[in-house]
């Protein structure tokens, strides 16, 4: 079986879902993300890039601030193939 992040994403979502996936600090205070909510951003991405017309094996150009959005856009890209 081939792992790869989106599939070990949602193997933790299944998993531990409320557990924090992720952290970000925010106006100082730091900010959980779970991994459940981390899987729904990533699958709500990936539909919006498929509506956009990314297909597999294309390639996209992803730029951004080092944030959950980005990993989060990262996995939904390779989601997609």
């Amino acid at each position: 079986m081939q792992t790869t992040f989106p599939r070990l994403l949602l193997k933790h979502a299944a998993e531990r879902p409320t557990a924090p996936a992720m952290r970000e600090k925010e106006y100082g205070i730091w900010q959980a993300h779970s991994w459940a909510a981390m899987a729904a951003l990533v699958e709500h991405i990936a539909c919006g890039l498929h509506q956009a017309g990314l297909q597999r094996g294309e390639h996209m150009v992803v730029v951004g601030a080092n944030r959950p959005r980005l990993y989060a856009t990262m996995l939904a890209a390779q989601s997609l193939g």
